[in-house]
């Protein structure tokens, strides 16, 4: 990952050396925060007067655009960044995420080796290269599943948070709390994000929402460029670049989302353990959206850690290490695999895991079925203990 990182930082200023900005996507980020702060909110969604900022922000111009397409409840959010200078906030928002992220991974599983793998994932290294969010997109849905039993309306105003910023990997959220009957989350959850709408229309203006729902339609058409398939890790890039039509990518994207939902729905409401419900929730978010990146599957730390911390037994103790290495590595196959065969292999290896996780919520629950009735032994037999687990979680 180091490597990977200084070997960009030896352009001239404010470029790396490949010629993109220093940051690259975090520049709109504070180029948009700059202009809310002027009382521009509404012109961060025109692309030229956006660019206008962000060339003047790096005394210079760079091939390509660099949009805004986040809802104007993230742009009020981000305000407090443009007062900084440009470095000191990319600083600010790499290192203060990353570190919530790694704090959040090591409560779920308190080993060294977790912090370890977490910093060497390509997926980080890639979220530190261009300065994205996806650090914080894992902490608000990490932390909101982490406190959902201990602090429902906390957990709620997190997935709020996440709502407010990437909607589209919000998705399925609702669809869990929905099937696990989490009301108290689900109010707080709306509550929150409805509060953010109307303290960003206040601020920004109502204009700014107006720009925003006129923007949408821009964020569908990016998915019909073929310059962004290679670094979507989503069923309907996949198709894509395989030279699918279109019309054929929508309906094995919407079939995926189909069958997503259907596992999130069915694992949160049979009462699987916490683990599994988290890792399903995940798995299937990245599944579900057409439009995604490659830095998003940063995501995948989070039920990688869950995921390790679950007792199972032999022959599935040995497959959930192997699943455990692929789901790691994802991220760097999926790069190589487009850049060799320009085929991604981020959308089948999340399929196969998300079918993993399932078999052994499956498991899990007529591991507890057999204790409720009291049947201790067959192929259960001598795994008691781990039941018991089983039946408490």
């Amino acid at each position: 990952m180091g490597l990977y990182l200084v070997s960009g930082l030896s352009g001239p200023g404010r470029y790396y050396r490949s010629g993109i900005p220093a940051g690259a996507d975090f520049l709109q980020i504070w180029a948009a925060s700059s202009m809310a702060k002027q009382g521009q909110a509404a012109l961060v969604y025109n692309p030229a007067e956006l660019k206008r900022m962000e060339t003047a922000i790096i005394g210079g111009n760079f091939s390509g655009l660099l949009p805004w397409h986040y809802p104007p409840s993230f742009l009020w959010l981000i305000m407090p960044l443009g007062s900084l200078n440009y470095f000191l906030a990319l600083a600010l928002w790499l290192c203060l995420s990353l570190g919530g992220l790694l704090f959040i991974l090591y409560r779920i599983f308190p080993d060294r080796l977790t912090i370890w793998l977490a910093l060497a994932s390509i997926a980080t290294a890639e979220n530190l290269y261009f300065g994205q969010g996806a650090f914080l997109i894992a902490i608000f849905m990490g932390s909101g599943l982490l406190l959902l039993d201990s602090h429902p309306l906390l957990a709620g105003a997190l997935f709020g948070l996440l709502l407010s910023y990437k909607p589209h990997l919000a998705i399925l959220i609702f669809l869990a709390l929905l099937a696990g009957r989490r009301w108290r989350v689900m109010g707080a959850l709306i509550t929150t994000g409805a509060a953010l709408v109307m303290i960003s229309s206040w601020v920004l203006g109502l204009q700014t929402w107006l720009a925003f729902w006129k923007d949408l339609s821009l964020m569908r058409l990016q998915l019909g460029d073929p310059h962004l398939w290679d670094c979507m890790p989503t069923v309907f890039a996949a198709i894509r670049l395989l030279g699918g039509s279109e019309r054929l990518a929508q309906s094995l994207q919407v079939l995926t989302a189909l069958g997503a939902a259907l596992s999130v729905y069915w694992v949160w409401s049979n009462h699987a353990s916490f683990p599994i419900r988290g890792a399903v929730l995940v798995a299937g978010s990245l599944l579900v959206t057409p439009h995604a990146c490659n830095y998003d599957l940063t995501l995948l730390l989070l039920p990688l850690a869950w995921v390790a911390g679950e007792e199972l037994d032999p022959p599935w103790g040995r497959l959930k290490f192997f699943m455990l290495g692929l789901v790691w590595l994802l991220p760097f196959l999926n790069l190589i695999s487009v850049e060799l065969a320009r085929i991604h292999l981020a959308p089948l290896l999340l399929a196969a895991f998300l079918i993993y996780l399932l078999t052994e919520a499956t498991g899990g629950r007529r591991a507890a079925t057999a204790i409720a009735s009291g049947q201790g032994h067959g192929s259960f037999g001598k795994n008691n203990h781990n039941l018991h687990n089983y039946c408490n979680r």
